[in-house]
């Protein structure tokens, strides 16, 4: 149990930076988010993806890089959203995460209707993630629906095999772990291929490593997820 414990406290979170976001395919995704650290040449994004593709990963840090470059940005949580919506219609960056996790109410949408009205005549930037894109979103109003289709759209592109082996030497590196090619083809091979399953993965791993004192070898994998073969 103290093992257990001692393992927990020193575990540590990944950065949230751009350089600890495996890009794979998303090269031109992740060029086109540090534009809008430009306060001269305003845009307005949707990102989206499925669950577990980075979305959020990507939305902090980008705000990490603002607040290091000193542009004034802010994440809103849409839920949160009231009728009076001036005070955001100035900010140089606004970041709005996870649109279509939780259904929006008509008073929400309509304060986000006019959100958007207000920052594209002040032209200020925009970014707004969601897991699929603006025709397919399940949206309290249509002209909200029509606002966000305005937007430049990008979609995460899935990852290759080699991609997603060097996200988990990446994760696992985040944490003082060395992964080995062996050890992250045997993960690929046995557990869910989605990148939510494998760095959950990694995660356990990291555990069981700290509290066993152990390096990552098949053995332990096998030992702390049960598989086998």
């Amino acid at each position: 149990m103290k093992g257990t414990q001692l393992a927990l406290a020193v575990a540590l979170p990944d950065p949230q930076d751009f350089e600890h976001f495996h890009t794979g395919p998303n090269g031109a995704v992740v060029a086109t988010l540090r534009t809008l650290l430009d306060v001269e040449d305003s845009s307005s994004l949707l990102l989206h993806g499925p669950g577990g593709s980075g979305k959020s990963h990507l939305v902090q840090a980008l705000l990490n890089e603002a607040a290091d470059s000193g542009v004034r940005a802010m994440l809103l949580d849409v839920q949160t959203l009231t009728a009076s919506t001036r005070a955001l219609e100035t900010v140089p960056l606004l970041c709005m995460d996870a649109l279509d996790d939780a259904p929006l109410e008509d008073a929400q949408a309509l304060a986000l209707i006019r959100l958007l009205d207000g920052r594209r005549q002040r032209a200020v930037s925009t970014l707004v993630t969601a897991r699929k894109p603006a025709a397919q979103l399940v949206l309290p109003r249509p002209d909200l629906a029509t606002r966000l289709s305005g937007f430049t759209s990008f979609g995460l592109r899935p990852l290759s095999d080699d991609d997603r082996i060097g996200l988990l030497r990446l994760r696992a590196s985040t944490r003082g772990l060395n992964l080995s090619l062996e050890v992250a083809s045997y993960l690929l091979k046995h557990l869910p291929r989605d990148v939510a399953s494998l760095l959950a993965a990694v995660d356990t791993l990291d555990r069981a490593a700290l509290a066993a004192r152990r390096g990552l070898t098949i053995p332990l994998v096998q030992e702390t997820l049960g598989l086998s073969g």
